[in-house]
């Protein structure tokens, strides 16, 4: 939410500077119905098309708080490596109350607890990952419709405002605020296109890429967990690059 609210930001201190610039009235740029006309059809037109729910959950995932991932990572790899030594030593039934925040690591560690093998444990994390793939492809598509719908609204806005110029021709009052209409729902739509969609587009897509990663990263270490490896392999497969490398030490024959 967050994003949405830089992104707007910069469109008005935008619009502001060129309006500083040009020397124009900010009031002429401002107009309730021209705003509701794009920005209400936008968000109505991106709902109707791609749900509630998914522009909801885009919504979520742009208000959460932005966490470091390597930190985040660590702190996995310190809980994987605290269940190991837990299945180790007490078997698997003395994870059944474990705590864990994250629900996908939560429904693969009760996989894991009711016995599902490596190989099990695998095909339905992978059968998980694909399903939260389809959300993530659910969210993208909400802001990429978007990114169209918001034009071709502002092209709506403007048909409206040219009917209104041409039914009121004998009326020269009526043609100034019907003309304005027209020309601000198309500002409005490049607006909302490009200076909100498109930002919230990318973080959206750089917020759900690291949400894979991460989800990837737990699969690997519940298949670790499964076949019973050893804290190291644990730190192999969620930390290749943070182990330390072998360093070769050659000894002079004097």
């Amino acid at each position: 939410m967050r994003t949405i609210y830089i992104a707007i930001a910069a469109a008005v201190a935008l619009s502001l500077g060129l309006l500083l610039f040009a020397s124009v009235p900010l009031l002429q740029y401002i107009d309730p119905v021209a705003f509701l006309i794009v920005g209400g059809g936008t968000v109505l037109v991106t709902v109707l098309r791609s749900g509630v729910a998914p522009f909801a959950q885009s919504l979520a995932v742009l208000s959460r708080r932005k966490v470091d991932a390597a930190s985040r990572l660590d702190v996995l790899a310190g809980s994987f490596h605290e269940m190991a030594l837990i299945a180790r030593r007490d078997g698997p039934v003395a994870l059944e109350h474990h705590q864990v925040d994250d629900p996908f690591l939560s429904d693969g560690l009760a996989r894991f607890v009711d016995g599902a093998d490596e190989e099990r444990l695998r095909i339905y994390l992978e059968r998980e990952l694909a399903r939260l793939e389809e959300h993530h492809a659910a969210q993208i598509d909400c802001w990429r419709g978007w990114i169209d719908h918001a034009p071709a609204m502002g092209l709506i806005g403007t048909m409206i405002g040219l009917v209104g110029v041409l039914g009121n021709l004998t009326d020269p009052h009526a043609i100034g605020p019907a003309l304005g209409l027209a020309l601000l729902t198309t500002l409005y739509g490049a607006v909302l296109a490009n200076l909100v969609g498109v930002p919230v587009l990318a973080r959206l897509q750089r917020r759900l890429r690291e949400e894979r990663d991460f989800c990837d990263k737990m699969t690997e270490g519940l298949c670790v967990l499964a076949r019973g490896g050893s804290s190291r392999q644990m730190r192999e497969a969620l930390q290749p690059h943070a182990l330390a490398k072998p360093v070769l030490k050659l000894v002079g024959n004097g």
